[in-house]
């Protein structure tokens, strides 16, 4: 499978967990009740095939337990809890608006933590595909970037997406483990990290869950959890953080699609232009970026 396939699944997964996320909090279901168990269920369903190779990995897993708390910390609790916290009280342009700008994160991550450089290239498709993702959130209209307020669910998803910068960017020194046994680890513990959290502040009771709902969990933890976080691992592992940077501008192309779909929304002008610029600046950055790079090293 080409190695982009890996950063588009994830994007596409997690744009489904977005909309199911907001129906979801909409529904009257607690953010800590939906995080939790989304890793809960994934856990049931990873760890089994996964334990042959947490058994050969357990050295490295006893020797860097640390760096595989704080990144559970930061992959697996923060950035999922944060997001469904952050739902609750901002309006959906402001979210995407602010996860348009992971790909800025983690650039700016990517440099104070690896000392990692872009070039003008990569720089200019950054530019084209977050003014495409601006296009697209704010509808066209300069009127609406104008008029953003910040509210305390626009902290939340802010505070979610440094989360998930430092996250993807400290990737590219995990432990020397296989990807699976990588990713069960991490959801143990970052569901354990979670487990107090739900029992101090979940307001719903389980039994008032409707099928509906758990069905949406039951995504969350199949697609948005074990689908998409290995499909990004080996994404990151295989084209980098500042690469897997620019696919975080298609989340909002892929909403719309799937609102379009499953929310009866409809498509209009300002759709095409800014998932024109987007794909533009994908593969300005990455695409064009790779293709000179490649004529340099030959003519080197």
């Amino acid at each position: 499978m080409p190695a982009f396939v890996f950063l588009l699944l994830p994007i596409l997964f997690w744009s489904g967990n977005y909309v199911l996320g907001r129906l979801t909090v909409g529904d009257g279901v607690d953010p800590y009740t939906i995080s939790f168990f989304r890793w809960f269920i994934a856990c049931l369903v990873i760890i089994p095939l996964a334990f042959p190779k947490i058994r050969q990995d357990l050295p490295q897993i006893k020797q860097h337990l640390p760096m595989l708390t704080f990144l559970a910390f930061l992959g697996i609790c923060n950035y999922n809890l944060f997001l469904y916290i952050g739902l609750q009280s901002t309006t959906v342009t402001n979210a995407v608006l602010l996860n348009s700008l992971m790909p800025v994160m983690i650039l700016i991550t990517a440099r104070v933590l690896l000392g990692s450089k872009t070039n003008s290239l990569q720089n200019l498709g950054i530019l084209v595909s977050t003014v495409g993702a601006l296009v697209i959130v704010s509808r066209g209209s300069l009127d609406t970037l104008l008029h953003l307020t910040v509210s305390s669910g626009d902290l939340w998803i802010i505070t979610a997406a440094i989360s998930w910068a430092i996250y993807s960017v400290l990737l590219v020194k995990r432990p020397a483990m296989h990807l699976l046994s990588f990713f069960a680890v991490t959801a143990m513990i970052g569901t354990c990290i979670q487990f107090p959290l739900y029992l101090l502040f979940s307001s719903k009771d389980l039994a008032e869950l409707t099928t509906a709902n758990w069905g949406a969990i039951i995504y969350m933890s199949l697609f948005a959890s074990i689908g998409a976080f290995i499909c990004w691992n080996a994404g990151i592992q295989r084209l980098g953080a500042t690469t897997a940077g620019h696919f975080v501008h298609l989340l909002p192309v892929f909403s719309i699609f799937l609102s379009t779909l499953f929310l009866g929304e409809v498509m209009e002008g300002f759709h095409g232009i800014g998932i024109f610029l987007i794909f533009s600046g994908i593969g300005i950055a990455t695409l064009l970026n790779k293709q000179l790079a490649n004529r340099a090293q030959k003519t080197s």
